[in-house]
């Protein structure tokens, strides 16, 4: 288990010893943690584990970076009802947490240099900042959830799920470790740049939603990336929706896609 501040300890251990001593749980929750980083950061997230889970059970999970919007958005609630009313199967979700907070010596936020691998090819300083977020998501923060809750380890099992900056991360992630993850949920990426990249070596597919009043056009990057991915062998469907960069929008399509990719089954 990865060191994590005092502070949690306490939790982090009733949560870690949860499914060996309970037969279900009574009550979905959402259990946030911070895991002390091999690059001397503090980096933070939670994991939404749905109830009446059996300590047996392996469950679907999706990853999700920009995890702060599973709060903010008040997505814990959204996956209880559409469990509770038999709309989707039970999974679990882990949210890696972005960092808001501004570069010194930069106009932009960590969250920026950390998911855009295009911005990264500029600067040193922020290649390093890509590289060690990088490292984080794939050797600290997926094998962190893998011990605390009760998911799948195979990648047909495993999800992305990323708006934003953090879309255009799911991207490259895809592109970098091929097997890890086989399918990407990418809303209004903004920019991704995979010219160097070349064939995807295992069966990865890719859902990509923007709106049509987003700033960058639709007639040009949008159209571009996904034929670029599609060159490399990723399968991709992607749709248009009447809006903007939105979080409200992200919400609904978010709902839509669990009813449609993880159907209620009954035992």
């Amino acid at each position: 288990m990865k060191k994590i501040s005092c502070c949690l300890i306490l939790s982090l251990l009733v949560s870690a010893s949860f499914f060996s001593c309970q037969k279900t749980t009574e009550e979905s929750e959402f259990n946030e943690f911070s895991i002390n980083c091999k690059d001397g950061t503090v980096r933070f997230g939670g994991i939404y584990i749905p109830k009446g889970i059996k300590s047996k059970d392996v469950l679907p999970v999706i990853y999700m970076a920009d995890g702060l919007v599973f709060k903010d958005c008040k997505l814990k609630k959204m996956i209880d009802s559409l469990i509770d009313i038999k709309a989707i199967r039970p999974i679990v979700v882990a949210c890696s947490y972005e960092n808001k907070k501004a570069i010194p010596g930069y106009n932009i936020a960590y969250r920026n240099a950390e998911y855009i691998e295009a911005l990264a090819k500029e600067d040193n300083n922020l290649g390093q900042l890509f590289e060690n977020h990088y490292n984080f998501f794939v050797s600290e923060f997926i094998p962190y959830v893998e011990k605390e809750a009760p998911v799948s380890k195979s990648a047909q099992n495993r999800l992305f799920f990323g708006t934003s900056n953090s879309a255009d991360f799911g991207i490259t992630l895809s592109l970098r470790n091929p097997g890890l993850i086989s399918e990407y949920w990418c809303y209004s990426p903004v920019f991704s740049d995979i010219r160097e990249y070349g064939l995807i070596v295992s069966p990865t597919s890719y859902r990509v939603c923007w709106g049509a009043k987003e700033e960058i056009g639709m007639y040009d990057y949008f159209p571009s990336l996904l034929n670029d991915i599609r060159k490399r062998g990723g399968k991709v469907h992607s749709w248009i929706f009447n809006g903007g960069h939105d979080r409200a929008w992200w919400r609904y399509w978010f709902c839509q896609e669990l009813k449609q990719r993880f159907p209620y089954e009954a035992k």
